[in-house]
């Protein structure tokens, strides 16, 4: 393999974040849970926007596309930390792990649902 197959090859792998954009006044910050390049910048260029994270009102608000960020989640997107807790709160990251289940053949899908219906009666107590 030549160097210019390699550069070529490197340029076609993107490595993709799920992360917050910063958006709204200063002092008052809220957020977009955007999927973008990990090289672009916070606030820069990105892929798609799945939702809103607003930390000042109480308790802290979170509008989500969950279909969306569980279909990128299953293609390899990382979030950062703070996404990280917000998916898991609202049970994206629990979804994930049963999808992963289910394509694995360890468990079917209506056992993944029942699943997440009884981690989510037990949550909402």
């Amino acid at each position: 393999m030549g160097r210019g197959e390699r550069d070529s090859l490197k340029s076609s792998i993107m490595a993709v974040k799920i992360r917050l954009a910063k958006c709204g006044r200063r002092h008052w910050a809220e957020y977009h849970i955007v999927v973008a390049d990990a090289r672009a910048p916070r606030d820069g260029r990105f892929i798609e926007k799945l939702g809103h994270y607003n930390p000042h009102t109480a308790p802290s608000t979170v509008h989500l596309n969950e279909v969306r960020a569980l279909k990128w989640l299953l293609q390899g997107a990382q979030p950062t930390d703070t996404v990280r807790n917000l998916f898991s709160r609202q049970g994206i990251l629990l979804k994930k792990h049963l999808q992963v289940g289910v394509g694995k053949g360890a468990i079917t899908q209506e056992q993944a649902e029942e699943r997440f219906t009884a981690w989510q009666a037990q949550v909402r107590r």
